[in-house]
C-alpha cells in the first residue's frame, strides 16, 4: 500500500482511525451503563466486556506510543484494521452471537478501511472478517456439541459476510472514482500551473509595458515593464491614468475592436494599444504601452542600421573603380613635368586616398557583427596601443596620460577596442592642445562595469552638434569622413558596451563589462 494511493497519509489515515475507534469505545461504555426495558445492560458481558474495553483502550494508547517508532505507518494500519474487526467480531461473541446485532459494527470499519486504502485492500478485509465470523460460528458450534449448528445462525453469518463484501466492493468503487478524480485534478493543476508559468514567461519577455484589466480598471496581471512606468503598479488596484481608457470602452458597449491609445505619464508620453477580452462572461482589456520616445529611438537605429548596411555594400561596389583612379594618378604623376599637371595629379590622389580611408570605415561597420570577445589586461593594452598610436602621431608620443583607478580587465573584440580608441585618441589629440597631458585615458571600476574615459582639454562639442554626434557622415571638419564617431558607438555595441559622450567638455565614456578572473 503506497502512500502516494491513499486519500490520507498513513499517520493522519492512523489518526483518523483511532479517533473513530475512541469514539466507538466511548459510546460501548457508555451503553454499558444504561439498562433496557427488561433490566438487562444494552452491551452486556460482564467482566468480559470490563477486559475488552481494557484491550481495546490498549490498542488505541499504543498508536501514540508507535506513530514515531520503525515500523512503517502503512503496516500499523494494515494491523489496527485487522484487530478492530478481531474486537468487533469478540464483542459480538458477548452479547449474544451474530443475533446480538454487534456485527453490523463491522460494517462502517471495513467502509472506513477500504477507503482509507483507496480500495486497494478493501476485498482483503472483508475476507478476513468473514473469516472470523465463521470461525466464530463453528467455534460455537463445537463448543455446544452441535454438528451443524442452529442454521438461523449460519444465515445470518452469511448476509453479515455478503454486507461486508458488499461494503467493500462499493467502498472500492467510491475510492476508485475519487483517485481518479484526485488525479485528473492533480493533473489539471498541473497543466494550469504550467499554463500560469507559460503565461508569465511570455508577459515578462514582452518589450512593451502589459498591463491586464478587469472591466472596472482593476490591475489583474501585469510585467516588470510596467513597473517601470507605473512605479505603484500591484494587483488590485485602480491605476488614475487607465482608468477613463476603461471607462471610455465600457461606454462603447464593450467594443471588442484594438483601438491606439496615448497618454501622458509622469512625463513620458505614452502609445500602445489596447485589446478587449470578450470571452463569455470575461469583461477586460490588454494594454501594450511604450515610451514614444523609445520607439522614435528604436525606429531611428533601424534606419541608421539599414542605412549602415546600404553603405557597405555601395562601398564595396567603389572599391575596385577606386583602386583603378588611384593607379592611374600615380601613372600620371610619374610622367608629369609641368607644376600644374604635378598639382591635378596631386589632387586625384588626395581625394583618391580620402574615398579608400571612407570605404574602409564603411567596410569595417559592415563586419561589426563578426566580434570575437576575449578577456583584455587593460593596463598592457593600453602601453601596447599608446605604442603604436605614438607610432602613427610622433608628436603625441608619451604625452598622453593614463590614470588607472582600476587594473582590471573587460570582455571585448581586441580589434574593435583598438578601432574604437584609436578615433577616440585621435579625435582628441587633434582638438586639444598638444601638450603634455591635454589627453587623459582614465580607467574606473564601478559595480560590474569598467569605464573608459577619453578627455581633452579642448573646448570641447555645441550642444547642436552633440544632438548628432553619432549620426552617419556627420561630421565639424572639411576632411573627416563623419563616420568615425559612428562606427565606434556600433563596435561598442556589438560587444554588449556603450560608447557616450559626457558634456561639458570633450570626455568620452566606453563602459564595458568586467572580466572576472
Amino acid at each position: 500500500m503506497s502512500q502516494r494511493s491513499l486519500p490520507l497519509s498513513p499517520r493522519k489515515a492512523l489518526a483518523f482511525v483511532n479517533g473513530f475507534r475512541a469514539i466507538m469505545l466511548l459510546v460501548l461504555l457508555f451503553m454499558s451503563l444504561l439498562q433496557g426495558s427488561e433490566g438487562q445492560r444494552l452491551v452486556d458481558g460482564g467482566g468480559h466486556f470490563n477486559l475488552w474495553a481494557v484491550v481495546y483502550g490498549c490498542l488505541i494508547a499504543s498508536w501514540f506510543a508507535l506513530r514515531d517508532g520503525k515500523i512503517a505507518h502503512t503496516l500499523q494500519l494494515s494491523l489496527a484494521i485487522v484487530a478492530d474487526i478481531l474486537m468487533i467480531v469478540w464483542l459480538m461473541g458477548m452479547n449474544g452471537g451474530v443475533k446480538s446485532g454487534y456485527g453490523m459494527l463491522l460494517l462502517p470499519y471495513l467502509a472506513v478501511a477500504g477507503l482509507l486504502s483507496s480500495g486497494r485492500f478493501a476485498l482483503f478485509y472483508a475476507s478476513i472478517a468473514t473469516a472470523s465470523l465463521f470461525g466464530y460460528v463453528g467455534y460455537e458450534h463445537v463448543r455446544s456439541h452441535m454438528l451443524f449448528g442452529s442454521t438461523n445462525d449460519l444465515f445470518q453469518t452469511g448476509l453479515l459476510s455478503l454486507a461486508g463484501f458488499v461494503t467493500s466492493v462499493v467502498t472500492y468503487q467510491l475510492a476508485r472514482v475519487a483517485r481518479e478524480s484526485e488525479e485528473l485534478a492533480s493533473r489539471r493543476g498541473g497543466e494550469i500551473a504550467n499554463l500560469n508559468r507559460l503565461n508569465e514567461l511570455v508577459l515578462q519577455s514582452q518589450r512593451d509595458a502589459v498591463i491586464v484589466l478587469d472591466e472596472t480598471g482593476t490591475v489583474r496581471q501585469f510585467n516588470a515593464q510596467a513597473v517601470r512606468y507605473f512605479p505603484s503598479m500591484q494587483r488590485g488596484i485602480l491605476l488614475p491614468e487607465l482608468s477613463p481608457i476603461v471607462e471610455r470602452w465600457r461606454i462603447n458597449n464593450h467594443s471588442p475592436m484594438p483601438v491606439f491609445v496615448e497618454r501622458n505619464v509622469r512625463g513620458r508620453q505614452l502609445g500602445g494599444r489596447m485589446v478587449p477580452i470578450l470571452a463569455g462572461d470575461l469583461r477586460g482589456v490588454v494594454m501594450f504601452l511604450r515610451d514614444m520616445a523609445d520607439m522614435a529611438e528604436e525606429a531611428k537605429r533601424i534606419k541608421l542600421a539599414a542605412l549602415g548596411r546600404l553603405t557597405a555594400n555601395i562601398a564595396h561596389e567603389i572599391r575596385n573603380p577606386l583602386a583603378a583612379i588611384s593607379h592611374a594618378g600615380d601613372l600620371l604623376a610619374e610622367g608629369a613635368e609641368d607644376p600644374a599637371t604635378q598639382r591635378l595629379t596631386r589632387i586625384v590622389r588626395d581625394n583618391a586616398k580620402r574615398i579608400n580611408g571612407l570605404v574602409e570605415e564603411v567596410l569595417m561597420l559592415g563586419r561589426r557583427d563578426r566580434v570575437k570577445t576575449e578577456t583584455i589586461k587593460l593596463s598592457q593594452f593600453l602601453a601596447d596601443f599608446l605604442d603604436q598610436f605614438g607610432m602613427a602621431q610622433p608628436d603625441a608620443a608619451g604625452r598622453i596620460l593614463t590614470i588607472f583607478h582600476s587594473t582590471d580587465s573587460i570582455y571585448f573584440d581586441r580589434g574593435h577596442l583598438g578601432q574604437i580608441l584609436s578615433n577616440l585618441v585621435g579625435n582628441a589629440w587633434r582638438h586639444s592642445s598638444r601638450v603634455h597631458g591635454a589627453v587623459c585615458i582614465e580607467i574606473n571600476h564601478i559595480e560590474t562595469q569598467v569605464l573608459i574615459r577619453v578627455m581633452d582639454d579642448g573646448p570641447g562639442m555645441s550642444e547642436d552638434a552633440q544632438l548628432h554626434l553619432f549620426e552617419p557622415f556627420f561630421t565639424t571638419e572639411s576632411t573627416g569622413t563623419g563616420l568615425g564617431l559612428y562606427i565606434a558607438r556600433e563596435l561598442a555595441e556589438a560587444n554588449d558596451a556603450r560608447l557616450d559622450y559626457i558634456p561639458p567638455g570633450g570626455v568620452f565614456c566606453l563602459s564595458c563589462h568586467l572580466a572576472y578572473e
